[in-house]
């Protein structure tokens, strides 16, 4: 289990909620980054529901064993026992908004609800868990950025009642968008597709072939594959073929012009340049890491 990161830095700001007095609610935290940064570990909280809020830009998650692509306006929930993190991929540029609760005993409640509330509150979420990526809206920036600004200084009695009405109002259209949106269905046609990249990334993969193979035109094909993947069929090629680039660096008779010629990139210096992208570190960096 994982220590929770109460630190906060020029780019991550950290609310210590649980030290401020609000029962069951650890922390409130978010990033705004206009650069990659090094990824998240892969780690565990024990007893705790972690909801992350995507105000913007995009990012990877490995929850599980299972991939999830979150874009902006995008919920993510992480439940109790749950190994998450972003694998090898960086966190990406953007603003991220993240909530930590912990899954309170039958003898404590949470903000300040009735211990019968309380539970009704805690299973409404874990019912979520089959659904744990959704959309969101606004509302929600609006009660997070509330909170970041009452929290600037010193809180109040006053200030106190206004933030657990906020992050009860948070939690609540959580659980409303929640109940609202299915995880979308990702179609037949697109599955087939993603199946012949991973098994094709020896190959340069032209959109155009992808289109035909998927019975659709080329500008159908690029937002049917955006819009139910979450990133461009470009993008999704290029973060498959790095992930690949990674197993083969770390065979010592590959040098990165070997692994540049076997995955199909024009040049090693532009495999160099897309793996730095999508890692933030070079292919020679990643190999003395």
């Amino acid at each position: 289990m994982q220590e929770l990161d109460k630190v906060s830095t020029e780019e991550r700001q950290i609310i210590d909620l649980e030290g401020l007095g609000f029962e069951c609610i650890k922390v409130l935290g978010s990033y705004n980054y206009r650069q990659m940064n090094k990824s998240l570990e892969m780690h565990v909280h024990e007893n705790m529901i972690e909801i992350c809020f995507l105000e913007k830009g995009t990012q990877y998650y490995h929850i599980q064993g299972e991939d999830y692509r979150i874009n902006g306006g995008d919920l993510l929930l992480t439940f109790p026992g749950e190994e998450h993190g972003t694998k090898s991929f960086p966190e990406e540029r953007g603003r991220l908004f993240w909530l930590i609760m912990e899954v309170p005993d039958k003898n404590r409640r949470l903000l300040n609800l009735t211990k019968k509330d309380t539970k009704l509150f805690i299973e409404s979420f874990m019912s979520l868990k089959s659904n744990r990526k959704f959309k969101g809206s606004d509302r929600l920036k609006h009660d997070l950025n509330t909170i970041y600004r009452i929290c600037k200084h010193p809180i109040s009695g006053l200030d106190k009642i206004k933030i657990t009405n906020l992050l009860l109002h948070f939690l609540l259209n959580v659980l409303e968008f929640g109940n609202k949106h299915s995880n979308q269905i990702i179609s037949k046609e697109i599955v087939e597709i993603c199946t012949f990249i991973k098994n094709n990334l020896n190959e340069p993969l032209p959109l155009e072939q992808l289109a035909q193979l998927s019975n659709l035109s080329l500008s159908h094909f690029k937002y049917k594959f955006k819009n139910e993947m979450g990133y461009s069929p470009t993008d999704y090629i290029l973060r498959q073929k790095i992930e690949k680039s990674k197993e083969q660096l770390c065979i010592k008779t590959n040098s990165v012009q070997d692994v540049a010629y076997n995955l199909a990139f024009s040049s090693s210096s532009y495999f160099a340049t897309v793996f730095k992208r999508y890692t933030g570190i070079t292919p020679t960096q990643y190999t003395l890491s």
